[in-house]
């Protein structure tokens, strides 16, 4: 494996880990905030 290939490789490997971390960080909280939206609109129903 040449040098280029394995650098594309690893920026590629790099955005994929960046732009997944703070989708796991807000994930919990919009969940939360859905369900209890969930639950007031079962409860008005």
């Amino acid at each position: 494996m040449t040098e280029i290939s394995l650098s594309a490789e690893l920026v590629k490997y790099c955005t994929i880990v960046v732009s997944t971390i703070p989708i796991m960080l807000v994930y919990p909280f919009l969940t939360k905030y859905f369900e209890k939206g969930v639950m007031i609109g079962a409860i008005k129903g």
